[in-house]
């Protein structure tokens, strides 16, 4: 079955189509249907006689009466309406085109040159259009079709003749204008920047077609025509913001962070009176690393604009981010009195109490954004002071609030996944697992809570569980590196299938080679195998990138195995002084003792 073809939004905006083709907006259909065609049955649902070899009729050819070549008409239209349901756009082109010669209606002519100009058919557009000139000369809104029509004919110089002759005189209307040929031509690709640029070449003067081949540019990457086209916009039009903040823009995007403030700077010179730049400046001033530089900017803008509440909650974040949490709560309880900002203030006052270790005031302050958009993330916050203070009921019981209040599946699950961690951490494993399984419930398949239970699992020793929801997670995305990472580990700790477990995780490890998690699955089943050389590689790579807990144990493991005792015995108490009550290095530790004495 053929698909069918999804065109960009403004292209679709431009032809006046729907998400399907609709006859009662094209035509004045007849009050009654030909005899014999009946709309429910199979035959008309999928006329396939019509839908194949098509002989386009010549334009004044006579076929009976008028009233037959009306109704053959009409059931051209019905037949391209079918076609154009079922996607089949490239028939349903011809189709309306064959009726426009029938009927000598304009309105039909235009949609047979909409559909096929969507269809991509250039034989029938151009027929079609040709048609629709010759029954409506003077439609002024026919041009942008006739554009595009010549754009894909490489017809370079009609398309730039049309253009110049429907732009108007009006600078207002002229900007729109360049806009309209922008979303015109935008979708036919990097092909359509010389006629752009020679457009911009014949209006010389006009800073809108600069600016129009600079949008053109960057949206095919064409970074350096895009600047020299936007330095030329603002050479002729010095208050051109647009060209600033788009030039800016390009510099930023490209981490040139120097270069974007450089333009912005230039822009407030400019524009010394606008506030709402400013405040731009001030951010990129802030991203680019020049955090006292915008936080002086916003404090003499607060100076000359003390009413201006936004600007005030800009410098309190700045302040805040910076360490000044003394400036930060000064400003911050200024807005607080403000009946409209004091959920926001509370929310930003509650994270400040925190920075300063002061929890009891920051759940007092939490506490004042019930039944406002902070709520959730509020109760958030409240749950992991709870949980640091040892409170597991309280931390539990507000994320089941937050769970309550959140109104999508994903925040939902994002909620479960925190308390089942908070679970995990206290060593609450089977509490974790059933509060997994009972978000599984709510959402059923959910790849993050799947992942979730079957981490649980492995610790609960249920590894055929474990093994069954990693495999659900891959069904669904056999790409996902986590989860073939974590199958193959699976596989390697419990000493099975290690084959599967090495292309498993040799798999993951393509997808993602720098994941020190990875690395040492790599360097585990290697171990499995009796590739201790190869094993040990791996796994000090692992080691290098994060000194984890588990990562230095199979190390340990790898060298006792290689009877390099005392280079074990050195890496185990290293890691035990980082990680003392480890429960995996206890344990080795111990075993290791017991088997035999590491020290030389």
């Amino acid at each position: 079955m053929s698909k069918p073809i999804v065109l960009p939004f403004s292209l679709f905006a431009l032809l006046g189509l729907g998400a399907s083709l609709s006859l009662n907006a094209c035509v004045s259909s007849p009050n009654t249907q030909p005899s014999g065609l009946n709309a429910s049955s199979e035959e008309s649902a999928a006329p396939s006689h019509a839908l194949e070899a098509l002989t386009i009729l010549p334009a004044h050819q006579g076929l009976g009466s008028a009233n037959d070549q009306r109704a053959q008409a009409f059931y051209l239209l019905m037949q391209a309406e079918l076609a154009g349901q079922k996607g089949k756009v490239l028939e349903a082109g011809k189709l309306y085109l064959q009726a426009a010669q029938l009927s000598r209606d304009p309105r039909t002519a235009e949609r047979a040159v909409k559909i096929a100009l969507l269809a991509r058919d250039s034989a029938t557009s151009e027929q079609a259009l040709a048609l629709w000139i010759e029954l409506e000369p003077q439609n002024e809104e026919r041009w942008p079709l006739e554009v595009l029509s010549a754009v894909r004919q490489q017809n370079d110089a009609l398309a730039l003749k049309l253009i110049t002759q429907n732009l108007p005189a009006k600078n207002p209307e002229r900007k729109e204008r360049y806009q309209q040929i922008l979303a015109v031509l935008v979708h036919e690709g990097p092909s359509i920047l010389p006629v752009l640029h020679q457009l911009a070449q014949t209006q010389v003067n006009d800073a809108d077609a600069w600016f129009t081949l600079a949008q053109a540019a960057l949206s095919f990457k064409e970074t350096d025509s895009a600047r020299a086209a936007l330095r030329k916009t603002i050479h002729l039009d010095p208050t051109y913001k647009d060209a600033y903040l788009l030039l800016a823009e390009s510099y930023f995007s490209q981490k040139d962070s120097v270069a974007g403030v450089d333009v912005l700077y230039d822009m407030v010179q400019q524009f010394p009176k606008d506030q709402r730049l400013r405040m731009t400046y001030a951010r990129a001033l802030h991203e680019a690393g020049r955090t006292q530089d915008a936080r002086d900017l916003l404090s003499k803008m607060l100076q000359k604009s003390p009413n201006d509440q936004d600007l005030r909650f800009a410098v309190a974040l700045l302040a805040m981010e910076s360490g000044d949490f003394n400036a930060a709560e000064r400003e911050l309880k200024i807005l607080h009195r403000q009946k409209d900002r004091a959920a926001t203030t509370a929310y930003y006052l509650g994270r400040l109490a925190e920075q300063r270790g002061q929890n009891d005031a920051a759940l007092r302050w939490y506490a004042q954004t019930q039944g406002t958009e902070f709520a959730t993330e509020a109760l958030l916050r409240m749950a992991q002071i709870d949980m640091s203070a040892g409170r597991m009921p309280a931390a539990r019981d507000r994320l089941a609030q937050a769970r309550a209040l959140s109104p999508t599946d994903e925040e939902r699950v994002r909620f479960y996944l925190l308390e089942a961690q908070l679970l995990r951490q206290s060593e609450h494993i089977q509490e974790a697992y059933d509060l997994i399984q009972q978000a599984l419930n709510e959402v059923p398949g959910e790849p993050d809570l799947l992942y979730s239970r079957a981490l649980l699992s492995e610790q609960l020793g249920l590894f055929a569980q474990s093994e069954a929801d990693l495999r659900a997670i891959l069904a669904q995305d056999p790409s996902n590196p986590e989860a073939l990472n974590a199958l193959g580990f699976t596989l390697a700790e419990r000493n099975v299938k290690l084959d599967e477990a090495y292309a498993l995780i040799s798999q993951s490890l393509q997808l993602d080679p720098k994941s020190a998690a990875t690395m040492d699955s790599m360097g585990w089943v290697l171990y499995r195998q009796g590739k201790l050389s190869e094993a040990e590689t791996y796994l000090r790579q692992a080691f290098a990138l994060d000194q984890d807990a588990e990562i230095a144990g199979h190390l340990v493991e790898v060298l006792a195995a290689q009877q390099r005792h005392a280079e074990a015995r050195k890496l185990l108490d290293e890691a035990l002084k980082r990680d003392p009550h480890d429960t995996s290095l206890l344990k080795l530790d111990a075993r290791l003792r017991a088997e035999a004495p590491l020290q030389p």
